[in-house]
């Protein structure tokens, strides 16, 4: 460790800011487009076949190596060129389950490399208005490796003797320990941490799986880092040149054709409406801050008021029904709802005029046992429900009914007066309109179906999942489309065969038989494909699935 430390310090003597060679140079990485296989290819070295001479007192140089005779008999120097190596800044990647893969190549020159420096590089993916750094790639010289370590090995020995105290104040004191030991902090979550003992041309192979969001077909890459010094100096690589991929997916293939759908118009319109209003016992006066009746009066004026003034339609009628719910005798009952009907309808006067007096007509059920038996087959807590009801099926008497139910099945009949009668004291609206400007009965149109081209813009932003459940009634090649995305490729063959044959139909159902194994198929199907539109002989060279098989076509 002594070593390491009396190291350090013969490094800082030597340069003030160990970064300077680099800002004044501005060295940096590169990125270059290349493939894997093109990556791992070895490469010799270059060798140069002369050796160049000084001449001691002109300083004139001399340049040994290989000859030739040339066709005229004259002797040449033979000089083997560096090669040159030349990489594309655009590259087209494939998309496949809603997935691609970019690869490229990262370049660290040896000049951008010290014993005394750490490098760090993020590769950062642009997508739209978006963003993503992706894992970064370390390489640190040997002995900026070794002061990490003694750095972090410190701080370790130090947090198993705090730890040990028992100390109130552990991490705080922890916090301060680590920035005063710590300098140099080690990355996490690298794709590559290497040590470098000597400088040396680092070129790594960077390949990543990003899903295919959006729908924007192109995606960039850029490279930033920053290489940090043991004297705390700091070098900002410069910005690297941007590597752009433009994805090719299978979204050429949807069918944008506008669909329609039949929408039966009628020329007369029937709104209901129910509402429950509170009263006070035996009483006919509206309330609005009686329990919950300001809600339910503003939520009757509201519907009442769009419909009168409604652009489409006229108001013919509102039929106004009151009910009541069965406790005490018949005839009170229906007196009770009549009125509380007729209350109603001149607090609906006072607030809209006197010209929807007419329109309004006045109904009334003394008491609502249909209601009420529909609210008993709904609710499971009665325990002799099947009784009750064939009670209210065969009744001669609703008052007598009322006292048997109670007389019978005491518990239940509390149940009903407690949960179930409340909500037979309401008022049905039966709003009755005609639309306006029209003459016949009925209109038979035709509408865009929005449904449908919902699921369109969700297959051209990659919403394969959503898309797919949206358009399987239709079982179309969109629908095919959002089933090959997703990987059901038999489902797919399943819905595109049946189609009319066209190019676009026969080229899905060469990669769908491609993917399944069926070579022979596919071949067919591309043929048939690429003799109606020929652009599609390119494209197979692209598509995975089907460059194998048209290669020695």
């Amino acid at each position: 460790m002594k070593t390491i430390q009396i190291a350090v310090l013969c490094a800082l003597l030597c340069s003030c800011v160990q970064t300077r060679r680099l800002e004044r140079r501005e060295v940096g990485a590169s990125l270059a487009l290349v493939t894997e296989r093109q990556a791992k290819q070895e490469t010799e070295p270059y060798q140069p076949n002369w050796t160049k001479v000084k001449k001691p007192f002109s300083g004139d140089s001399l340049y040994f190596g290989e000859a030739v005779f040339d066709s005229a008999g004259n002797r040449r120097m033979l000089v083997r060129l560096q090669p040159v190596e030349v990489v594309a800044k655009r590259k087209v990647i494939i998309e496949r389950l809603g997935r691609v893969m970019i690869g490229f190549r990262v370049s660290v020159p040896r000049e951008l490399q010290s014993r005394c420096f750490g490098i760090e590089l993020m590769p950062v993916l642009h997508r739209q208005d978006t963003s993503l750094t992706l894992a970064p790639l370390v390489i640190r010289g040997g002995l900026f490796a070794g002061v990490q370590c003694r750095s972090e090995w410190r701080y370790d020995k130090y947090r198993h003797w705090l730890t040990g105290l028992g100390a109130q104040d552990t991490a705080a004191r922890l916090d301060r320990a680590r920035r005063l030991l710590v300098r140099f902090p080690q990355t996490g979550a690298a794709r590559l941490d290497s040590v470098a003992e000597r400088p040396r041309q680092i070129d790594y192979f960077y390949s990543q799986d990003v899903p295919a969001t959006g729908n924007s077909g192109q995606l960039f890459v850029t490279l930033q880092g920053r290489v940090r010094a043991l004297d705390g100096s700091i070098y900002g690589l410069p910005p690297s040149d941007t590597m752009r991929y433009t994805v090719s997916s299978m979204l050429s293939f949807v069918d944008t054709t506008q669909r329609f759908v039949k929408r039966i118009v009628k020329k007369y319109a029937e709104v209901r409406d129910r509402s429950y209003l509170n009263f006070p016992v035996n009483g006919t006066a509206i309330i609005d801050t009686l329990d919950d009746n300001g809600p339910q009066l503003a939520r009757i004026t509201a519907t009442m008021d769009s419909l009168i003034n409604h652009s489409e339609f006229y108001v013919d009628s509102v039929t106004l029904t009151a009910s009541s719910s069965p406790e005490g005798s018949y005839a009170h009952n229906a007196l009770l709802a009549e009125r509380r009907a007729r209350s109603l309808k001149g607090y609906l006067t006072d607030r809209f005029g006197r010209e929807i007096d007419t329109l309004i007509a006045v109904r009334w059920v003394g008491e609502d046992w249909d209601g009420l038996r529909k609210l008993i087959a709904g609710e499971e807590g009665i325990a002799h429900r099947s009784e009750i009801l064939k009670l209210i099926a065969q009744r001669t008497h609703d008052d007598g009914l009322e006292s048997e139910i109670r007389r019978c099945y005491p518990e239940d009949y509390a149940l009903l007066r407690r949960k179930l009668y409340p909500r037979l004291r309401a008022v049905d609206f039966r709003y009755s309109l005609r639309r306006r400007d029209m003459v016949q009965d009925t209109v038979v149109t035709a509408e865009p179906d929005t449904l449908y081209s919902r699921a369109v813009e969700m297959l051209k932003h990659r919403d394969y999942a959503p898309a797919m459940y949206l358009l399987e009634s239709y079982h179309d090649r969109n629908y095919a489309l959002a089933l090959l995305s997703l990987g059901y490729d038999a489902l797919a063959r399943e819905v595109l065969e049946p189609l009319p044959q066209d190019p676009e139909r026969d080229y899905m159902l060469a990669i769908v038989c491609a993917r399944l194994g069926a070579r022979d198929e596919a071949l067919v199907y591309y043929r048939r494909a690429a003799e109606t539109e020929p652009r599609y002989r390119f494209r197979a060279k692209l598509d995975p699935e089907l460059s194998g098989l048209v290669e020695n076509l």
